[in-house]
């Protein structure tokens, strides 16, 4: 049989690790909870074959983590033996009086400790094997059984039931109908957005409960579950690749604020949404993947997309400190030497990138005249050359030069700004994310 699960609450590091010391000859995983409260949560989310308990520990004690379990149906059944330095009569009858089915003081000898235990678990196998099947629990580690296996075996056997997933602190559930995925939630995700993220998941614990009903309207799942898988591994395959385009994970995620609240004015779907409200430069990718209700490959495509649009202040973006935007507008320009025109590669409100072999050197003051489309009056400024180059260079810079503005006033530079930002707010959203 699989490796029985057995939870130690203990609070002292030293006497945890002697104790899973002394158990490793034995079948069994062994998880530690340091605290009591701990204790209670991870029996609660995992429903471990066993508990060890100590009854003096922080948060609550060994006495209070035992009454919760029994007064909760879902945990009443777990086995629990004291393991405890407390001798008093009385504190043992206490114990046993919760329902512990064992009370040991400590030291306790190795040889006592192992019989002592695999009496209570061959008890609870005994149990199990005499439940009736229609109250049993499908459980298992996705280590061993793939969340894509266990749709497929469950589809295949056509069960109703609840499929709870835990790994470390996250918590999922599926609820399956006939073997199809009806509703699914993970974290903040809902419905296929759940699904997938669920479907990356490679460790933790699996349970399925004979438990039927509805889910809120936003979990709902209406693709067929080959299709969610189909879906799924393609996701997954892209992942790596758009985590490489964003770059190291440890950088704040932070789009310029112009642009965000500008976003955030607007009407925007409920998921890309999110995303931008993440992107204040508080968190880091990891934060925003785990805080949006996207999948991780929907997020992704949606900051990826901001990164390449240059919204986020991040890489190159980041060192120019305003917002450019790549737009083809005619240009004119003109030095003491020659007057030449151009197309525009990229603009920002301190001066502009013209795409363009005939370049003038660095250094090079000019006189600048484009038109934007929607604003009713032309631009006339200098400018300056900054960087040029008369053919593409190795890096990848087209040809072209660089021109600061030298003397576009306020009210201009703002009138540029908003054109940009504007632009910019549009392409963000020409496509909308999926998931």
């Amino acid at each position: 049989m699989d490796a029985w699960r057995v939870l130690l609450a203990e609070d002292e590091a030293l006497m945890a690790q002697m104790t899973v010391d002394m158990l490793a000859e034995l079948p069994v995983e062994v998880s530690v909870a340091r605290n009591g409260r701990e204790a209670l949560e991870q029996a609660q989310a995992t429903r471990p074959d066993l508990i060890l308990l100590d009854a003096m520990m922080p948060e609550l004690n060994g006495f209070e983590v035992a009454a919760a379990l029994k007064a909760n149906p879902t945990t009443q059944d777990i086995p629990i033996i004291f393991l405890t330095a407390r001798v008093r009569v009385e504190d043992k009858i206490r114990g046993l009086e919760l329902g512990a089915d064992d009370y040991l003081v400590k030291p306790v000898r190795r040889e006592e400790l192992l019989a002592r235990v695999k009496n209570v678990l061959r008890r609870a196998g005994a149990h199990r094997a005499t439940s009736p099947p229609e109250t049993s629990l499908m459980r298992g580690r996705l280590e061993t059984m793939s969340l894509p296996n266990l749709i497929q075996v469950l589809e295949a056997e056509r069960r109703t039931g609840t499929l709870r997933l835990t790994s470390g602190t996250r918590r999922g559930e599926i609820l399956f109908t006939q073997g199809r995925i009806a509703y699914a939630m993970e974290g903040p995700r809902k419905g296929e957005a759940a699904v997938y993220r669920l479907l990356a998941w490679n460790e933790g614990e699996f349970a399925l409960e004979p438990a039927s009903g509805t889910g809120p309207a936003e979990a709902q799942v209406m693709k067929a579950n080959q299709s969610l898988l189909m879906e799924g591994v393609r996701r997954l395959d892209e992942i790596p690749a758009l985590r490489q385009t964003l770059g190291p994970s440890e950088e704040p995620v932070k789009m310029f604020p112009i642009l965000r609240e500008g976003l955030l004015r607007r009407t925007l779907p409920g998921g890309f949404r999110q995303v931008v409200e993440l992107c204040d430069g508080t968190r880091t990718l990891p934060q925003v993947l785990e805080g949006s209700s996207l999948d991780d490959w929907g997020t992704l495509r949606v900051l990826v997309r901001f990164l390449k649009l240059g919204m986020l202040e991040h890489g190159q973006a980041a060192k120019r400190g305003l917002p450019h935007l790549g737009v083809q507008i005619p240009v004119d320009f003109q030095s003491l030497r020659a007057f030449r025109g151009g197309q525009c590669f990229d603009l920002s409100a301190r001066g502009i990138f013209l795409r363009t072999s005939e370049v003038f050197p660095v250094g090079e003051d000019l006189l600048l005249r484009f038109k934007l489309p929607g604003v009713a009056h032309p631009f006339r400024t200098a400018g300056r050359v900054v960087w040029s180059s008369p053919t593409d260079t190795p890096k990848g810079l087209p040809a072209g030069m660089g021109i600061q503005f030298l003397d576009l006033g306020e009210e201009e530079r703002g009138t540029l700004e908003r054109f940009i930002v504007e632009l910019l707010l549009d392409r963000a959203q020409v496509e909308e994310p999926e998931g």
